[in-house]
């Protein structure tokens, strides 16, 4: 099982309406891809950063439909996150393979 994971950084004054849109936007259009099988939205508690911090986290079985994802999809949705909130936050991606799940 591989997660492709997407942190965010945003600022507080956006917080419901950046909630909304991931929501809506953000995590439907990656799901209706067909790439992953689930995902799940987490808030960083503890983060050292100012703003709030989000991580989305998409799962799927195959590496292959990862970077299928990745060379098809992610440029285009990733650039409209962008585009929704001009200035207002920062991400940065990153993958891990599940070695042990209990």
């Amino acid at each position: 099982m591989f997660i492709y994971n997407i942190t965010v950084l945003i600022e507080e004054t956006i917080e419901q309406e950046w909630l909304s849109w991931i929501k809506t936007n953000y995590m439907e259009a990656v799901m209706e891809t067909g790439f992953f099988q689930s995902c799940q939205l987490l808030q960083v508690t503890d983060s050292p950063n100012e703003g709030l911090t989000f991580c989305l986290q998409f799962r799927t079985n195959e590496i292959s439909s990862l970077q299928s994802y990745q060379s098809l999809y992610a440029p285009n949705i990733e650039q409209e996150h962008q585009q929704a909130f001009v200035n207002q936050l920062v991400t940065f991606s990153s993958v891990m393979k599940i070695i042990n799940e209990q």
